[in-house]
């Protein structure tokens, strides 16, 4: 088998009929669809179902877990394909050609362990707003100080790595952190993914809880004790912000993100 896709689920019977057709539209046709479903109660199990009696692709476990992380590992841990993703079911493929294109990349590239393409973020309605190209033309360290690449538009060998299910925010990073230090990167320029971004979501929340993570993240791969301190002043100003209802304390320490991000060529970052 090619490839094993797996969206992990909670919930989101609004956005996952995209997400699924998506998958099953693929013109390349060698791949296992792993569905981890954390025991929705609004109508997902219902329309999965629906798909998976339809289409043997599909694995559909329904089963309470801890967290998103939990639920890719109970993917990855299924997974029998070659090549391995996952795609978040609020989230869609690009087009019908996106597996075809990441076979023949792989095929023209056989030292490449992962394969990295652009994406679209798009709104809840499905309006494209933010073209994000794979390659920022950074260098290698920066992935460990900015999580630029869109997840749903990454594929890799499947050599058994699981996510680090001790974070709720930033796994994902860490998770590629450590893969794009493991493999050699190809950056594809080709959209793979429409990201669906928007408050709901874990990555439009952008709240304390997810500063506080990234301050955690830094400060475990320890690569600089300035870049730590920053993340760690971050997360306190966002923390006193919610607790006093400050949105524009938020505000302001988003701008100075954003002024020393590129004062500093890249190396004291919070995004």
């Amino acid at each position: 088998m090619r490839f094993s896709i797996i969206t992990p689920t909670w919930n989101q019977a609004a956005y996952i009929k995209d997400t699924i057709d998506s998958v099953l539209g693929q013109a390349f046709g060698d791949f296992e669809y792993i569905i981890i479903d954390n025991c929705s109660e609004d109508g997902t199990q219902e329309i999965v179902e629906a798909y998976a009696a339809k289409d043997a692709r599909i694995v559909y476990v329904r089963e309470p877990d801890h967290g998103q992380a939990e639920a890719i590992n109970k993917g990855l841990k299924r997974a029998r394909g070659e090549i391995v993703c996952w795609l978040n079911s609020d989230d869609f493929y690009a087009d019908a050609q996106v597996l075809t294109k990441v076979d023949a990349a792989f095929h023209s590239d056989p030292a490449a362990g992962l394969i990295v393409g652009d994406a679209w973020y798009c709104d809840k309605q499905k309006h494209f707003t933010e073209y994000n190209p794979s390659d920022r033309r950074v260098p290698d360290w920066v992935i460990r100080r900015w999580y630029y690449i869109v997840q749903p538009a990454v594929f890799w060998k499947n050599e058994g790595a699981l996510l680090d299910e001790g974070y709720h925010y930033v796994f994902d990073w860490k998770f590629f952190i450590k893969a794009f230090e493991k493999h050699k990167v190809r950056y594809t320029h080709e959209a793979y993914a429409v990201y669906r971004m928007y408050e709901d979501n874990k990555t439009g929340q952008n709240n304390a809880k997810r500063k506080f993570e990234i301050y955690r993240l830094q400060k475990e791969l320890g690569d600089s004790r300035l870049n730590t301190a920053w993340c760690r002043h971050v997360y306190k100003v966002y923390q006193k912000a919610e607790k006093k209802d400050r949105p524009g304390d938020k505000h302001r320490v988003d701008f100075f993100c954003k002024v020393l991000f590129h004062l500093s060529g890249k190396r004291i970052v919070s995004f």
